[in-house]
């Protein structure tokens, strides 16, 4: 296919870039993208001295804001991963014949770990609902 190029004017994109990552100067992250674009020197998490500009501030903001919550997204699933996996071997040790003070352990460890995972959930599903904003 061989049309014209589609074109968007700054004002559309910082809307864009607003709806995309709420909370933020959508010109502003436009500004600092189109700086770091026209110096050749993308720099994820440059260090900024106080002659910063806005523009280089917001958009360090929201790579920092970005990269906290692709952390907190990996400890979130390697704590949900670690809880189902105790919860099974809990559960497994549950079917074997113990003590009567074993088998309350187990029990107690299968009950805790299932609040722990629901607890996971729910912040799974609050997350969900706050970047769906």
């Amino acid at each position: 296919m061989g049309g014209a190029e589609l074109t968007y004017s700054a004002r559309t994109i910082s809307v864009l870039l607003e709806q995309l990552l709420p909370r933020t100067n959508g010109a502003l992250v436009l500004g600092g993208l189109l700086a770091e674009s026209a110096s050749g020197s993308p720099d994820l998490l440059v260090d900024l001295d106080a002659e910063a500009s806005p523009a280089a501030r917001e958009l360090a903001r929201v790579r920092r804001t970005y990269l906290a919550g692709e952390s907190a997204n990996a400890v979130h699933h390697a704590m949900s991963n670690t809880l189902t996996a105790l919860q099974t071997e809990a559960q497994l040790l549950e079917l074997e014949p113990l003590a009567e003070e074993h088998r309350r352990a187990s029990t107690r460890i299968v009950e805790l770990t299932r609040r722990l995972t629901a607890v996971m959930r729910r912040l799974d599903v609050a997350g969900s609902h706050s970047r769906m904003r």
